[in-house]
């Protein structure tokens, strides 16, 4: 066997271990945003305690190097504290501030995945999905859908007939 055959039957193995793991960990946030549902009910309810959930649940799950990052307390920027230190001290609170910020938007990454898949959100319109729908098509579907909310509105604060004409000339121009 050559080196590239070790080098292939490597890279298999290690692709096929990794698109393993990750069907595990999907099951796993399937299992955590039951958990979530069955909890809060609303995407709104576990939202109001952001920060307690990322601190419960989140945070403990984290590497080791970004929960010592997040408890490393920071001196104010622009505190008597921060003007004291020399140009090395600055740049290790430098540091420790990219540190800290890095691991709040990983936990805040982790934490959306999980009430992402509690609450996942409706299927939004994507740029595939126009390709089935031609833009004339859209632009009338749209039009005529403003025609009839403007039609339904009963106290406008502009004026809905002169709306009204000018929407109607947007369909005639589109459909000529």
């Amino acid at each position: 066997m050559s080196n590239l055959d070790n080098l292939y039957s490597t890279a298999v193995s290690e692709t096929i271990k990794a698109i393993s793991s990750d069907a595990k960990t999907e099951g796993q946030y399937k299992k955590a945003g039951s958990a979530v549902v069955a909890c809060f009910t609303t995407e709104d309810a576990i939202r109001e305690i952001k920060a307690q959930f990322i601190v419960d649940a989140i945070i403990p799950a984290m590497d080791k190097k970004h929960q010592t990052a997040l408890n490393t307390d920071l001196v104010r920027k622009n505190s008597k504290e921060f003007q004291a230190y020399d140009a090395d001290m600055r740049a290790k609170w430098q540091e420790s501030k990219t540190a800290k910020d890095t691991a709040r938007q990983i936990a805040d990454v982790y934490f959306n995945r999980v009430v992402g898949y509690a609450f996942p959100k409706s299927k939004v319109e994507t740029e595939t999905d126009s390709i089935a729908t031609d833009l004339k098509t859209k632009i009338n579907e749209q039009i005529s859908n403003m025609i009839k909310k403007c039609q339904k509105t009963e106290n406008a604060n502009f004026d809905i007939n002169a709306t009204i004409q000018a929407l109607q000339n947007v369909l005639t121009v589109v459909n000529k």
